[in-house]
């Protein structure tokens, strides 16, 4: 590789990750409505500055108990112990029915004692808002660390489904290359489009090491890795590569066939006298 080249590798890839950074969080800005996160954030001030009993007003009424109060006076200890320097939404879920919303917003927030990550669950209907939970738990450090992708350190169970992960991924794109250059196959580019697709979906999560299955789900190229949001864990899926197998036992049907060779000049033609 040249030198120029080799030294330019890393800056690259400092950039490309700060613009895949950039593009994540600026969608998590957009899913995140703005009159949610002001009353998220003055909620959890609410409780940063000890005030239960005024954020135990904005609970829903059915969640109004003694058992709630001994929650958020927690989680108000955990926000009052020293003043928050920087916080942002790491997760936003919204769900709207019937004219009613339903919020649910995660922040990840530092300040001298470390790190927390904060929870306020809301529903909205006009201008009547309220709270349907609250939550607050310490970090060792910060979530884009915790939830980093690294192949270090991992259980056995992970390296397992990177491995099949791989495996899907290159039988799904070697069958359609395969397949696109085998010029006398009938319907071949069909196979080759065919081949791409996967049946279901096996998930991993790679921090925490849970599993998923879907199988009513059908995905491209017969694997995913993907992140739902800057400090969300990485997500590891594979296919079962059923496309790639239909369109592989296709071509042997077809490899398969007795061909007929035309008949020589030479050669009477069968039945001449």
């Amino acid at each position: 590789m040249n030198k120029g080249i080799r030294a330019r590798v890393p800056a690259i890839a400092a950039a490309a990750s700060l613009v895949i950074a950039c593009n994540q969080a600026d969608m998590m800005r957009r899913f995140t409505p703005a009159d949610a996160d002001a009353r998220a954030r003055g909620y959890l001030a609410l409780l940063g500055r000890g005030q239960v009993d005024s954020a135990m007003v904005r609970l829903v009424p059915q969640l109004a108990t003694p058992e709630t109060q001994v929650q958020l006076a927690r989680v108000s200890a955990m926000l009052g112990s020293d003043p928050i320097d920087t916080s942002w939404v790491v997760g936003a879920q919204v769900n709207k029915f019937n004219g009613t919303r339903h919020t649910n917003l995660t922040y990840e927030m530092h300040s001298r004692s470390g790190w927390v990550l904060a929870n306020v669950a809301m529903v909205d209907s006009g201008s009547t808002w309220l709270v349907e939970g609250a939550g607050a738990r310490p970090l060792e450090r910060p979530l884009e660390e915790i939830n980093r992708f690294a192949l270090h350190g991992k259980p056995p169970l992970n390296y397992l489904w990177l491995l099949l992960t791989v495996l899907s991924a290159a039988l799904a794109l070697g069958t359609a290359i395969f397949l696109a250059t085998r010029r006398g196959m009938p319907g071949r580019w069909w196979w080759a489009l065919l081949s791409l697709f996967g049946i279901g979906a096996f998930s991993l999560n790679w921090t925490t090491g849970a599993m998923g299955v879907n199988i009513m789900t059908v995905q491209l190229g017969g694997f995913g890795v993907f992140k739902a949001g800057p400090a969300a864990p990485w997500i590891v899926a594979f296919a079962l590569p059923v496309g790639a197998v239909l369109a592989i036992t296709r071509y042997r049907a077809w490899k398969a066939r007795p061909s007929v060779a035309p008949a020589r000049e030479d050669e009477p033609a069968a039945g001449a006298a």
